[in-house]
């Protein structure tokens, strides 16, 4: 997909950006113009993308110009959606109903977008037709997103921007996002009435079932849900790891086939002997990680795999000694765990919450909320990796050190 590409850099540009970044002018040079163009927005045409637009029936302030909002899109002739800008230091909330009026008196306006350049609120009227509503369907983190969120966002892009279906996708994103959080709320953690709708469906048990007897079933149920998950992700990891496009050449008549493998090696697995269950969530998060270290600037790269074990999800590179970074998913609170100093891992993850880690376990450790904020946490990611890399290739080098000072004595 274009335009995850296009996300992906200008994300690592506000990323580099956002520290020095100030004031609402500043933003919209360094933050805001850049995604209009990464949705494929001519910014330098003033009739596509148009700064400060003023309508005919913009109240007059007493002390002032007359109202304004900050960019009006364009497309064929006809304002789509409009812009209020914030300063990259501030909440992008609604304060003082001015793009409300806007949006209400320009029925071609279809949607509002209220940002600081790194969140990105996005309005319509579901609520009541031409009347903008003051909650928003939809928010999309630069910092923080996943592909997911991108699919959604294209459909704000110029090539399948449709003003027609923007009511219909804005009420997708949301019944799609409740169903998919009750359904992912219900998986984790069955509900009653879901334990015993499924053991009615398959005819487990017989006589009356009591709340004792149910009691008894939810942590069967719940183990099971989890094991057909984890089947399904890996079955899919799986497909995605094989090269479909170069196929070993045919084998001679009378010699075996042999099978192709794919290419995570053998440390990538669950610690099966131990009682290990590798969930969907662990799996998604060596996904997002195996993305982040992919675009390290080293020039050789070993590849990420992981090795699950009972207090944690641990990320290597070929050798579980080869650590570089621990998940801890299961607890109350979930957290990164890295061989980085607290000095050295803090200026890396502004906002979140850090602390030394118990030296059995690590050297610092961060706290977050879900899989989102590891995107936020690509800079710690990446120094993670990088210096394990480094710390190995060292290793290395010391092991090869004797037998090359021998090398000499030989005759």
């Amino acid at each position: 997909m274009a335009l995850l590409d296009n996300i992906r850099r200008l994300s690592e540009n506000v990323r580099r950006r956002q520290p020095n970044t100030r004031g609402e002018q500043a933003t919209k040079n360094a933050l805001i113009l850049p995604f209009l163009d990464a949705l494929g927005y001519d910014i330098f045409d003033p009739t596509e993308v148009h700064p400060e637009y003023i309508a005919d029936f913009a109240k007059k302030r007493p002390s002032g110009p007359s109202e304004k909002v900050d960019y009006a899109i364009y497309l064929n002739g006809m304002p789509i959606m409009f812009f209020e800008c914030k300063s990259a230091d501030v909440e992008p909330n609604l304060h003082n109903g001015q793009l409300q009026r806007y949006f209400n008196a320009t029925p071609s306006v279809k949607v509002a977008v209220v940002t600081n350049g790194i969140r990105y609120l996005f309005f319509t009227d579901l609520e009541e037709p031409n009347i903008m509503d003051s909650k928003a369907f939809f928010e999309f983190d630069v910092l923080a997103f996943s592909e997911r969120d991108v699919e959604t966002l294209e459909a704000f892009s110029k090539a399948f921007f449709d003003a027609a279906l923007v009511r219909q996708r804005a009420e997708d994103i949301i019944y799609t996002g409740k169903v998919t959080g009750y359904v992912n709320e219900l998986l984790r953690n069955p509900s009653e009435s879901f334990t015993r709708f499924l053991l009615d469906e398959i005819n487990i048990t017989t006589g009356r079932l009591t709340a004792k007897r149910l009691e008894k079933f939810v942590p069967i149920v719940k183990k099971a849900i989890q094991s057909t998950l984890l089947e399904m992700a890996t079955r899919s990891i799986k497909q995605e790891t094989y090269d479909p496009v170069h196929q070993a050449p045919a084998a001679a008549v009378g010699t075996p086939p042999q099978p192709s493998a794919p290419r995570p090696a053998a440390e990538s697995q669950p610690d099966v002997g131990k009682g290990v269950v590798t969930t969907v969530e662990e799996l998604e998060a060596f996904e997002i990680i195996q993305r982040i270290c992919a675009d390290s600037t080293l020039k050789d790269k070993p590849e990420v795999q992981y090795l699950d074990a009972v207090n944690y999800f641990g990320l290597n590179i070929g050798n579980r000694r080869k650590w570089f970074m621990r998940l801890f998913f299961d607890g109350r609170r979930k957290a990164v765990v890295t061989r980085l100093a607290v000095e050295r891992a803090s200026p890396l993850v502004p906002g979140f919450e850090i602390e030394p880690a118990p030296e059995n376990i690590g050297k610092s450790r961060v706290y977050i909320a879900g899989l989102k904020d590891l995107e936020r946490l690509r800079p710690l990611v990446l120094l993670a990796y990088e210096e394990e890399v480094k710390r190995a290739e060292a290793s290395s080098e010391d092991d090869d050190a004797p037998a090359a000072a021998a090398e000499p004595l030989r005759h």
